[in-house]
């Protein structure tokens, strides 16, 4: 469908009074850094999306959409409009034969939407559980996880081009989704915001048990329902939950080296986590990071969680200074010692910020 802004509709007092001036994000975010909006909205319908919008075009206010806030790094005050994605509605369709087709709204929670479609005996995202965040950051990351992506089961989204308020379709292999990236983190940033997704999932499916372990720990027949509760059980036991702990999940990327450059690191380190991927070899990045001796460490108020590498957290930091200090450590251990570049997943915002370089980390312990 296509929509255009009407003025009428737009600019009616009841949008200016939903827009807020000067708000903290820190709840926002599960990393909890607490900078703020110059302007801040929820979007709880299409309509008043469409309105915000309008609102922003018409004095040229930069906007950021956000979700559960949970792929997010924040690290300074975001000028122009930030908007909380709030639209809410899950409608499903059955076909002949073995589809299921659901349409999602981008607001919606992504691990209770899994929970959902395993209730109801459907196959396709129980890999997928227990992901924080929202429905519509999904294509944006393409997330993953136990050999499943968002893209084996998307089939289109709906965006709004927030400069002319058009929503329509985009198939999803027209959407750039590749390994935690996509076109939404890349050439449409500025131009289209999610606002729903079309699912495709199965009546009857085959489970996908051979990464992570997984079949080590199910029964030799496991059932849908099996496989969800084991892949929560799996990632509660090594992953913080932001809402006790503030981290924003796998903070580093998998880094995907050539064939022969992960010739040349099994040579120097045989005990190296790495599997197939594409034409060459991903390599677990926690893996290094914990051989780099990162694991546990503390520096201010973050550091790397003790059970897992992968994962910074936050203890007590209002700002990302430390983190982004922290971070930019790991990476130079870790190039140092395995000529591997680490590639951060959570986007940043403001995409740039200036940092006193001078500082350093000679107090981690």
């Amino acid at each position: 469908m296509n929509m255009r802004f009407s003025s009428r509709d737009c600019f009616s007092q009841n949008v200016e009074d939903s827009i807020q001036k000067n708000i903290s994000l820190a709840t926002y975010n599960t990393f909890r850094f607490a900078y703020r909006a110059e302007f801040f909205a929820i979007a709880d319908s299409l309509d008043m999306l469409k309105a915000l919008l309008a609102w922003a075009s018409r004095f040229k206010h930069e906007v950021t959409m956000i979700g559960g806030g949970s792929n997010l790094l924040i690290s300074g005050d975001v000028k122009g409009l930030v908007i909380v994605n709030r639209l809410m509605g899950i409608n499903a369709r059955e076909h002949s034969g073995n589809l299921i087709s659901l349409i999602v709204a981008a607001g919606e929670n992504w691990h209770q939407l899994v929970e959902f479609t395993v209730n109801q005996g459907w196959f396709g995202l129980e890999n997928l559980a227990l992901i924080p965040g929202t429905v519509g950051a999904a294509p944006v990351q393409n997330i993953g996880a136990y050999g499943v992506e968002i893209k084996d089961v998307l089939a289109r989204v709906q965006v709004i081009n927030r400069l002319s308020g058009d929503v329509y379709w985009v198939n999803a292999r027209d959407c750039g989704l590749a390994y935690r990236d996509s076109h939404f983190k890349g050439k449409w940033l500025s131009t289209l915001l999610i606002t729903a997704v079309e699912i495709s999932l199965k009546k009857q499916g085959r489970l996908l048990l051979t990464y992570g372990g997984l079949s080590d720990r199910l029964p030799v027949q496991p059932s849908l329902k099996n496989v969800f509760d084991m892949v929560c059980q799996v990632r509660s036991e090594k992953l913080p939950d932001p809402k006790t702990l503030a981290n924003a999940g796998s903070f580093f990327k998998n880094p995907i080296v050539s064939q022969d450059q992960h010739e040349v690191l099994k040579a120097r380190f045989p005990n190296l986590v790495s599997f197939r991927f594409e034409d060459g070899f991903k390599l677990a990045a926690g893996w290094l990071i914990d051989q780099a001796g990162w694991k546990g460490k503390q520096f201010h108020g973050v550091g790397v969680y003790e059970k897992q590498a992968l994962v910074l957290v936050n203890y007590k930091d209002e700002t990302a200074d430390s983190l982004l200090l922290l971070e930019a450590e790991i990476k130079q251990s870790v190039y140092d010692l395995y000529g591997v570049y680490l590639e951060r997943e959570p986007v940043q915002l403001p995409s740039l910020m200036h940092l006193d370089h001078a500082t350093n980390l000679e107090t981690l312990n």
